[in-house]
């Protein structure tokens, strides 16, 4: 026989029940955890950007490489020159200073988001060809001891219209991670020219400048 009092106690049992249910679908952190996950949002809440350009400069005297072909039809089977420049050393720790003083242990990445070449002088009498970036230790002596990080496009003979280097990412990902945190690496520029038989062979010289936009993530000195 059911009494008033114990159809109370179900009908308090039921509603208990249900608020319940809803509990079971929170995820409660342990302790440790959320804390880490605070810590780790306020440091990258706290982190900074820096973003510099660093200017370097080569030349390329096609004149030099190609001799007394130059002017003169190419012999068969054709004539291919390599245009390998040598490394061109560069130092943050001197010439970037709003980065160098992060060098401490504050320097969380370092890329190179941007590369504009601006040929000037260009003397050449045919198109310069692509030419590959290759950034590697302080030490590289050739291609081999870097890694490609960028690709600049033909330019025309005689231009001195700026152009934008092609970056591959991940490759300037590695190298910064392996090189460029050291803030002192270096560039290395290289190509080939390929005259068919018959073709004229160049010559003249170019000068390039390029303008390295550094893009450094830091936390606060």
């Amino acid at each position: 026989m059911r009494t008033f009092r114990s159809f109370l106690s179900q009908q308090a049992l039921v509603r208990t029940a249900s608020l319940a249910l809803p509990l079971a679908a929170v995820t409660v952190l342990p302790a440790c955890d959320l804390f880490n996950q605070v810590a780790a949002a306020a440091q990258n809440a706290a982190n900074i950007s820096v973003d510099e350009t660093e200017s370097t400069n080569v030349s390329l005297d096609v004149s030099a490489l190609t001799g007394a072909l130059a002017g003169q039809p190419a012999p068969a089977p054709g004539l291919p020159q390599d245009l390998a420049l040598p490394p061109v050393a560069v130092d943050l720790n001197k010439s970037q200073p709003n980065i160098a003083k992060y060098a401490n242990g504050h320097i969380v990445t370092l890329e190179i988001n941007k590369i504009a070449v601006t040929p000037s002088s260009n003397t050449l009498t045919a198109d310069l060809p692509a030419l590959d970036i290759y950034f590697g230790p302080t030490t590289a002596k050739t291609p081999a001891d870097g890694i490609k990080v960028a690709t600049i496009p033909p330019i025309k003979a005689g231009s001195t219209t700026a152009v934008d280097a092609t970056i591959d990412a991940a490759a300037m990902t590695q190298a910064g991670t392996k090189y460029l945190s050291t803030l002192a690496f270096s560039q290395i520029m290289d190509g080939k020219l390929v005259i068919a038989t018959g073709g004229m062979v160049p010559g003249g010289k170019v000068d390039l400048k390029l303008d390295l936009g550094l893009h450094a993530v830091v936390t606060p000195l």
